[in-house]
């Protein structure tokens, strides 16, 4: 180990030594320890506070508060890393105003004027080596935890797994090449809504320590006084968020995973997305599956909710997973919330407890969805702030997103080819058990278990067979029912199912009064 990695591993664990963590962990103690290691620990808080799936609610309230200004660098050792970058700044620009706009654990942003086209600029500049350093800092502490056995105390979270996901974020963020890359990809999959739009970069001037892109002066989202001032319909400004939000999830799998407050301007008539260093992409697989598991919520099928979640998550831990169990308590807490109104249910909340249910099982979402969810939630707030009265839920239920999906013609035809394949099966139902009695009778085939008065006992198999038989079609009949729009077809489908049900329920009641079975 360098001398200078000896001497920052002496520092952080003295910092962790008077912590006072050895003792419990509370969220303000994780909190002041993260603060006092320094720039690269507050951006770890910063990206735990996102981590729902990893700490619970309490702790992530906390840490969020760690989204303050750092020092800055000083403005000769900004002007240094231009130079580095360019031949000539003074050719590139007007000027670089010394004090910067906002000043973050990796980077600092300064206003500028391109010398090109007098256009405001703003000039993202990432600190020296800020990539080797966060990186050593991260790898140091996990050794410094592990010597003093924290990783042991710690049951809020597994810390490996999360060092290693938060290093993986990290260096996602520390190369300025990918958020250049989203800025672009944003405008382009937005670009044919007039109301949704981003910074535009100036790619021909980025570099790998260097963001050049349009500055932005506009209103930020909370400030609703100014708003109003300048004659913008808050209703109209929550439901435009909210449903491009939806739309940058649900159809783009492409969405800003980091949409608090100050990322949202509003400028121009426009709604302007800034800040998009941390972005989730969700596969094509993986909206499926979250579209499945909202319908499953409708139509309150927690077998497949909870099939839905576990492919969507990764098991952590050595015990096995008790599937009765976490589908008991997946069920007892989504019926609890269907019992709410749409608009009174709070998006983060309900996240919340999912999560601590699914760390309970030892269970760990998919890292994208786990942002999206986050995003939904972290919007939801926002949204409330501008709008008391919106509903991010009631927004996605009237949407093309949340209205059609359960009727889609794939849809149809997927249930359609279940219930063909089901009624088949069903048909042949009879003939396969008739096929076993005689053989039994026979004496071809022998059961474990003696059947008394064998021939009442077939004679109440077959009864058995054919209610089950009539109920499937009963079924059947209620959802074409419910599907068809011609009325004619509804009121007689409406008598079919009244006569079935009528017919079942007479049988049951006879079944039960003869002790049928």
């Amino acid at each position: 180990m360098e001398s200078s990695n000896i001497q920052r591993f002496c520092e952080i664990m003295k910092i962790l030594k008077n912590s006072g963590l050895t003792n419990g962990f509370t969220p303000k103690k994780v909190y002041d320890t993260l603060e006092s290691l320094g720039p690269s620990f507050i951006k770890l808080g910063q990206i735990l506070s996102a981590r729902v799936d990893l700490l619970p609610a309490e702790y992530c309230i906390e840490l969020s508060k760690l989204r303050t200004d750092v020092a800055p660098m000083p403005y000769e050792e900004v002007e240094e890393i231009l130079r580095k970058n360019y031949e000539n700044i003074d050719e590139v620009f007007v000027y670089v105003e010394r004090t910067p706009l906002g000043s973050a654990s990796i980077a600092q942003v300064h206003k500028a004027k391109l010398k090109k086209n007098n256009k405001e600029v703003a000039i993202k500049i990432r600190r020296p080596n800020i990539e080797q350093i966060m990186a050593n800092d991260l790898n140091l502490f996990r050794k410094a935890l592990h010597m003093l056995q924290l990783n042991k105390l710690i049951k809020v979270i597994d810390i490996d797994l999360a060092l290693d996901q938060i290093y993986e974020t990290t260096m996602e963020e520390t190369n300025f090449k990918y958020e250049a890359d989203h800025l672009k990809e944003f405008k382009e999959r937005n670009r044919d809504n007039e109301y949704i739009d981003c910074p535009t970069v100036y790619t021909k001037l980025c570099t790998e320590d260097v963001i050049v892109m349009e500055y932005i002066d506009g209103i930020k989202v909370y400030e609703k006084e100014k708003l109003e001032k300048d004659n913008y319909n808050l209703e109209t400004i929550s439901n435009i968020i909210c449903e491009n939000y939806i739309k940058q999830t649900l159809e783009d799998g492409f969405f800003h995973a980091d949409p608090h407050p100050d990322n949202i301007m509003i400028k121009d008539d426009k709604v302007i997305f800034i800040d998009l260093g941390m972005v989730g992409r969700l596969t094509d697989k993986s909206k499926d599956s979250i579209k499945k598991c909202i319908k499953s919520m409708l139509a309150k099928d927690y077998k497949t909710i909870t099939d839905v979640i576990l492919s969507l998550s990764k098991q952590y831990g050595k015990n096995e997973l008790d599937y009765q169990k976490l589908e008991s308590d997946i069920t007892l807490l989504i019926q609890e919330y269907l019992t709410l109104e749409l608009e009174n249910i709070n998006i983060a909340k309900f996240a919340n407890e999912m999560f601590n249910l699914l760390r309970e099982h030892k269970l760990m979402l998919d890292k994208d969805v786990t942002m999206m969810i986050r995003g939904d939630g972290v919007i939801e707030g926002v949204l409330k702030n501008v709008n008391p009265k919106i509903s991010f839920l009631n927004v996605l239920s009237l949407s093309k997103y949340g209205q059609n999906e359960v009727f889609t013609i794939d849809n149809i035809k997927e249930t359609s080819t279940r219930v063909i394949r089901s009624m088949d099966n069903l048909i042949d139902l009879p003939t396969e058990v008739n096929t076993l009695l005689k053989s039994v009778n026979s004496g071809q085939t022998k059961f474990k278990v003696e059947l008394s008065e064998s021939a009442n006992q077939v004679d109440k198999l077959e009864n058995l067979v054919h209610e089950v038989v009539i109920g499937f079609i009963d079924g059947c009949l209620v959802i074409a029912t419910a599907i068809i729009d011609v009325k004619e077809l509804k009121f007689i489908g409406a008598i079919l199912v009244f006569i079935l049900t009528i017919w079942l329920i007479i049988k049951m009641i006879k079944d039960l009064i003869h002790r049928g079975y």
